[in-house]
């Protein structure tokens, strides 16, 4: 797919989940989706990524005022919308397991869990760069986890938590990045927005490394 044909296609599934939005009840999606209300009671108070947002029928705005990406757009809109209620799952899961749609999916070796290829390709196996993006971006250390990984939480949209895990190089393999979502994830948003969600989590982090000056520059990584 190209680069021209794949803007069209965010652009255009941004579209929808903002004609979605505009028919949503947004203080009760944003009561079952665990976020809070602005003063009004008309917009919800999303912290993502490190920015402010507010989310209201009319659309996905930033209280800084400055540009937002199309995918970031989908995301939030797309959560607000959500029809999915219930507790977290205990245990998480690469999108490929989560989903079972893409090949290699039983391995977590699929199309989709390649989608955090360029925080591999960019920080290589430089733990501090990394861990200082990570923190940048608004995830949360968490420690080593059960396989060796230094661990961190990306908690922003609540019933949708991403787990980011840097596996240092050792003697036998190169330093690798893995994303694992929370494994009632899908019963929240679509797959879609699971691919988005990397995303966007990769391009920030590439972004305040300064690794790239503009969200496109890694975009044909995720074709």
């Amino acid at each position: 797919m190209s680069k021209a044909k794949t803007n069209q296609a965010r652009i255009a599934y941004s579209k929808t989940q903002l004609e979605q939005l505009a028919k949503a009840d947004i203080a009760l999606q944003a009561k079952a989706m665990g976020l809070r209300l602005d003063q009004a009671g008309t917009a919800a108070e999303v912290r993502f990524l490190g920015r402010n947002y507010l989310v209201d029928r009319n659309g996905v705005h930033p209280t800084d005022g400055k540009f937002v990406t199309v995918d970031t757009v989908s995301v939030l809109a797309h959560y607000l919308c959500s029809q999915g209620r219930g507790e977290l799952s205990a245990d998480y899961l690469p999108i490929g397991r989560l989903t079972g749609i893409a090949s290699g999916a039983s391995s977590g070796g699929g199309p989709s869990d390649q989608l955090s290829k360029p925080l591999a390709d960019k920080f290589g196996s430089d733990y501090e760069a990394f861990k200082k993006a990570a923190l940048a971006s608004g995830l949360r250390h968490a420690g080593l986890s059960q396989a060796g990984a230094q661990s961190f939480l990306l908690e922003d949209l609540p019933k949708v938590p991403v787990k980011v895990e840097f596996f240092e190089a050792d003697e036998e393999f190169e330093s690798e990045i893995k994303f694992l979502f929370n494994a009632s994830a899908n019963r929240f948003v679509s797959y879609e927005c699971l691919e988005l969600l990397t995303m966007c989590v990769v391009v920030d982090m590439l972004l305040r490394a300064g690794l790239i000056s503009d969200p496109e520059d890694c975009e044909a990584s995720f074709i």
